[in-house]
């Protein structure tokens, strides 16, 4: 199974600002949740993508994009809970306990769907697989959104158990505001609020995502026409 961990590292960022940025500092980093939500969608698997948008659909038009890093402290047998169990066994066998429910966007980082450039040292054993026993206590950490725990095993290399070996030795460019590793090889796509996210998922992910990035784009429409202003 694939974990990034610069975007597990970016959400606990960005989940702590969620708690405590209010005004204009959280539209500042508005931003930078949108360009983490588009990167993890782009690279998860349709099972994974479809388990998010179970997540976030309940949630307020108003709170987007913010809700999608939002840790929620509530447990209740139905309604968004019952939604982030289903959906998190249905992806990677978590199950959410009731101190806490991890952040949606978690969803489609776990979820993110093999391709041919995979940093090796986002690869984790499948749980439930004898190599993967050793690996449990993380496991167990992401289930209950356990941030301090999960840091214990994330590595400058890969995920690495503590007084362990990293699981498979890769070179580690920067990370940037999408919470990956830049790819050297090829150009970053640009950030659009036509991306093919927004067109290939149609109308229920336009009228969430599409939100977003329409917004980003009007507001910094609206911060130019002011500095044009004398």
């Amino acid at each position: 199974m694939l974990v990034d961990r610069t975007r597990i590292t970016k959400l606990s960022e960005l989940a702590d600002l969620e708690r405590r940025l209010t005004g204009a500092e959280r539209q500042q980093r508005e931003e930078d949740v949108a360009h983490l939500i588009k990167a993890a969608y782009d690279d998860a698997s349709e099972a994974a993508r479809a388990a998010f948008m179970a997540r976030v659909q309940p949630m307020p038009v108003a709170a987007w994009p913010w809700s999608a890093v939002q840790v929620n402290a509530a447990h209740s047998r139905g309604g968004v809970a019952a939604v982030s169990a289903v959906a998190s066994r249905a992806i990677m066998g978590l199950s959410p306990t009731p101190t806490a429910i991890a952040p949606p966007l978690l969803l489609l980082i776990l979820g993110e769907a093999e391709s041919a450039d995979v940093d090796p040292g986002n690869r984790l054993p499948d749980r439930g697989t004898p190599e993967a026993a050793a690996w449990e206590p993380l496991y167990r950490a992401l289930d209950r959104w356990d941030t301090a725990a999960i840091a214990r095993w994330i590595g400058p290399q890969g995920w690495v158990r503590p007084g362990g070996a990293v699981t498979e030795p890769t070179s580690e460019p920067s990370a940037d505001a999408t919470g990956r590793a830049p790819d050297q090889t090829s150009p970053a796509p640009s950030f659009s609020w036509r991306s093919p996210v927004v067109i290939a998922a149609g109308a229920t992910i336009a009228s969430t995502l599409g939100v977003v990035l329409f917004s980003l784009r009007r507001r910094g429409a609206g911060v130019a026409a002011q500095q044009e202003t004398p």
